[in-house]
């Protein structure tokens, strides 16, 4: 390794190209080709949608509208979005998966630009999937993916299937 940095600093290896000896050609083609592949595979997905992964639109079976509550001493809080009835309560410093993963879809509403103000929608599917979803930058999180302590935590959130809210009725 000392031998390689010897010879970087006395010149006898250079890291850029001088006129002497340029870059070779084939070098340059094969660059040219590869990033030219790149933009046809990339334009070629967004035209016909292969590889494209989709989200299914699928039936919600219960949601419930969540909103977080940052107070001034530091604690938040996870409400019901209609009640502003608490549902967890997190004390300064702490954490808690729920608050972090809506901390996360709040930043992104900021990162867009679009009002943070809006409830998001934790929601069972009728596939099985427990997702939040926020309304605002049409962005959804499946649960399940955290693994299932996570999805249990949002899971405790959901309201007990019943005639109102069955079938998506929000």
């Amino acid at each position: 390794m000392r031998g390689l940095a010897a010879a970087i600093r006395n010149g006898s290896i250079k890291l850029s190209p001088d006129q002497d000896r340029p870059i070779p050609r084939p070098i340059l083609i094969g660059a040219g080709a590869l990033a030219l592949t790149a933009l046809v595979a990339i334009a070629g997905g967004r035209t016909t949608g292969v590889g494209v992964a989709d989200t299914p639109q699928v039936e919600t079976v219960v949601h419930r509208d969540l909103r977080l509550d940052e107070r001034a001493d530091g604690s938040v809080a996870v409400v019901d979005g209609e009640s502003r009835a608490p549902l967890i309560e997190v004390g300064p410093g702490e954490g808690a998966f729920a608050v972090e993963a809506l901390r996360n879809l709040s930043r992104d509403r900021v990162r867009k630009g679009v009002s943070a103000d809006g409830a998001f929608v934790l929601a069972l599917k009728s596939d099985g999937r427990l997702v939040v979803e926020d309304p605002e930058t049409s962005q959804q999180v499946e649960l399940r993916a955290f693994g299932e302590k996570q999805a249990m935590a949002f899971a405790r959130l959901l309201p007990a299937p019943d005639a109102a809210t069955r079938g998506g009725v929000r």
